[in-house]
This record gives C-alpha cells, sequence and structure tokens, in this order.
C-alpha cells in the first residue's frame, strides 16, 4: 500500500467484477476505503474475500444496489458516509451490454435495459454524490466508465454506443458546472479490455481488434491505475478529461 489515496473514501457502482472490481482492488491498495455497489452477490462475495485476504477487511462495504433504482443507489451513498465518516469520490462504473443487432431489430426492451444502466445509473450515482461533495465543502471526485465507442462507433451497438455518448457529455457538463466547488469530474474510456461481456461473445475480441492499432486487448488493472491517479491530489486541476486506455482504438 502506496498511501497515496489514505483517508479517501470511494463508492463504486458494478465494483463487484471485471474493472469495477479492479478499480476497487487499486484503490484499497493505495489507502482508500470503498464500498461496493453491486448487484451479483456471488461476485460481490468474492470481491470481500479477496479484500479480507489482502488484509483490507475493515476498509470495504458491499451494499447490494440496482443503480436504475435512485433509492438503492442514494442507500449506497449514505452507507459509504455512515461507515467511512465522508465521501470523497464516486465512480460510476456499472454497465449494460447488448449484442450486435441490426438497427431495424431492435426490441425496444433492450433499449431500455442498456439506457437505464449505461446513462440513468450514472445519473442517479452522481446526483447523489454530488450534492454530498457540495455540502462537504471539501471538493472531490466523480467518474463513471464510458467507452471508446462513444468516441468511435461500432455498427450494430446503438444503445450502448448512444448511452456511452450520453455519459461523455454529461460529464463534461459536470466538470463546467461543479468547478467552482472543486470538485473534479472525469470519465473512464476503456478501450477493448478483458471483461465478462466482452469475453462471452464468440468472435468478438477478433473482430473488434481489426480497429485497435495496438492489437491488444486492454486490462482491466491498467483502467485502475489510471483511475487511482485521478483520484490522488496530484492532479488537482485534472477535470474534464477522458481517461483513454484504448490501445490507439479512438486515434485510428
Amino acid at each position: 500500500m502506496n498511501g497515496r489515496l489514505a483517508g479517501k473514501s470511494i463508492v463504486v457502482t458494478g465494483g463487484e467484477s471485471g474493472i469495477g472490481r479492479a478499480i476497487v482492488r487499486r484503490c484499497l491498495d493505495d489507502g482508500a476505503s470503498a464500498t461496493i455497489a453491486g448487484i451479483n452477490q456471488e461476485d460481490i462475495d468474492q470481491t470481500l474475500a479477496e479484500a479480507e485476504a489482502a488484509g483490507a477487511g475493515d476498509r470495504i462495504q458491499a451494499i447490494v444496489t440496482d443503480v436504475t433504482k435512485a433509492d438503492q443507489v442514494q442507500n449506497a451513498i449514505d452507507a459509504t458516509v455512515s461507515k467511512f465518516g465522508r465521501l470523497d469520490a464516486a465512480i460510476a462504473n456499472a454497465g449494460a451490454f447488448n449484442v450486435a443487432t441490426p438497427f431495424g431489430e431492435w426490441d425496444m426492451k433492450d433499449w431500455e435495459r442498456v439506457v437505464a444502466v449505461n446513462l440513468t445509473g450514472v445519473f442517479y450515482l452522481l446526483h447523489a454524490a454530488a450534492k454530498v461533495l457540495v455540502a462537504q465543502d471539501e471538493g472531490g471526485s466523480l467518474l463513471a466508465t464510458g467507452s471508446s465507442t462513444g468516441i468511435r462507433p461500432m455498427s450494430g451497438f446503438i444503445p450502448y454506443v448512444a448511452s456511452k455518448g450520453g455519459v461523455h457529455q454529461m460529464l463534461r457538463g459536470l466538470a463546467v458546472e461543479l468547478a467552482p466547488h472543486k470538485i473534479r469530474v472525469n470519465t473512464i474510456v476503456p478501450g477493448m479490455a478483458e471483461t465478462k461481456p466482452v469475453t462471452s461473445q464468440q468472435g468478438y475480441i477478433e473482430a473488434g481488434l481489426k480497429a485497435v492499432p495496438m492489437n491488444e486487448i486492454v486490462q482491466p488493472d491498467e483502467l485502475a491505475a489510471f483511475v487511482a491517479f485521478s483520484l490522488s491530489d496530484e492532479v488537482p486541476h485534472m477535470t474534464g478529461t477522458l481517461l483513454k486506455v484504448d490501445a490507439g482504438r479512438t486515434s485510428a
């Protein structure tokens, strides 16, 4: 533990697996306390067990949270403040994916599901967290996981592309609005990352890497390292930024 985030308290939606788990693990290693706001109990239990084994069991808690429910998101924020005494950062990472589908064949329920998680769920978390940070009057950080597809779209993924593009713009606006409160707002922009939604789709990685100049998939730990740096006091004026780790996908 290097202490970069010592004394800081964070909440991470989707913190039980994939990129979220990597963020939680890295922030704990750097000294932070963390609330996992997740929905998959098996993954939550595994993440808690990892933290306990690493000696960080007293600095982590889990709150079962459906990010499409505003009251459950508020409960996760309240529980964070209650257990750790304050809030320093909120990371809206929970996400929903979709399989490639021609635009004319979409079921509206798929659109509503993806947008509810990826866009409305982000709003709920940042809205609840911002109120706490403003009241504390000590600055802080808000982050959300966007996507390289929000910059360079892929065919067949319109709900995902639209929702992630909305996240990018929401955080740009928040960066300006919350700057007078010294609250930094940044967007995590993964390229094709090694997560379950990506690896579970047959042929998706092979097809996607054709658009990636480095021809390599991004690891969640890489993103987590960048997030931990962005939450630290080393970059007090970094706001409105796209934290891109995409192997060059959005530059091609």
